[in-house]
């Protein structure tokens, strides 16, 4: 198990994209600075339509290579 840290943050930009196997991903620009990457394997493609700009969420993620971040899960924060 890898270790987790939440980061609070809105989305700014949200990028869809192909892997090497054609594979759908996604990389999120957060409003702090920071971008996290989204892959099926750690989150259900069907929740993805959350994952919206403009939206604030608590980013729950553990790092992967090179120190990305990694989602493995989140909360939308409700006002």
């Amino acid at each position: 198990m890898n270790l987790t840290r939440t980061i609070k943050s809105t989305i700014t930009l949200r990028k869809e994209l192909l892997d090497k196997n054609r594979n759908n991903y996604l990389i999120l620009e957060l409003g702090n600075g920071e971008s996290i990457l989204v892959f099926s394997g750690k989150i259900n493609q069907e929740k993805w339509g959350w994952l919206k700009e403009g939206t604030e969420i608590n980013f729950i993620v553990e790092e992967g290579k090179q120190g990305a971040n990694l989602l493995v899960d989140y909360e939308i924060e409700v006002k």
